[in-house]
């Protein structure tokens, strides 16, 4: 009598176990196996277009795609679910960038630096050239050239502004 019980609870419980596997396979594992074991397509034949756009399905955020142009006439690009961009103006300042939530911030190429000169007196010249980006650079006449830095003073540059 024990065994028969045993048995019977065995079996019983077997049959609860193998339900679900004999049940039948949910819609999309059904097309995912149809997919993966679908016949070759004849050689040269134009692929089918999809039913429906990737981007357009349910739950999938829309992109956005922004572009700043640079001093130089190159371009940078960002991508994500939202973005935005700033040109170059390199009198104002303004290098260029644009900033994606995929790509995070992306910086045109630093802006060029700016150039000073001046004559001396009795004779010669002196001259300087800035960092990339800086833009006020001046020169006072037979005294000094001014780049953001240190200034290039004329030789006999006797009492000058500052």
């Amino acid at each position: 009598m024990r065994k028969a019980a045993l048995l019977g609870v065995s079996l019983l419980l077997f049959a609860f176990c193998a339900l679900p596997a004999m049940a039948a396979p949910e819609p999309a594992a059904a097309a995912a196996f149809a997919a993966i074991f679908a016949p070759a397509p004849e050689v040269g034949a134009q692929p089918q277009p999809q039913a429906h756009d990737v981007a357009a399905r349910r739950g999938l955020p829309t992109k956005s795609t922004s572009t700043a142009n640079c001093w130089d006439g190159s371009t940078v690009t960002c991508t994500g679910t939202s973005s935005s961009a700033v040109n170059s103006n390199c009198s104002a300042g303004q290098r260029g960038s644009c900033t994606g939530t995929d790509t995070g911030m992306i910086n045109c190429p630093a802006c060029p630096g700016c150039t000073a000169s001046t004559t001396c007196s009795p004779s010669g010249s002196v001259s300087c050239t800035s960092a990339p980006g800086y833009t006020g650079c001046f020169a006072v006449r037979n005294c000094y050239a001014d780049c953001g830095g240190a200034l290039v003073w004329c030789p006999s540059h006797g009492s000058c502004p500052l």
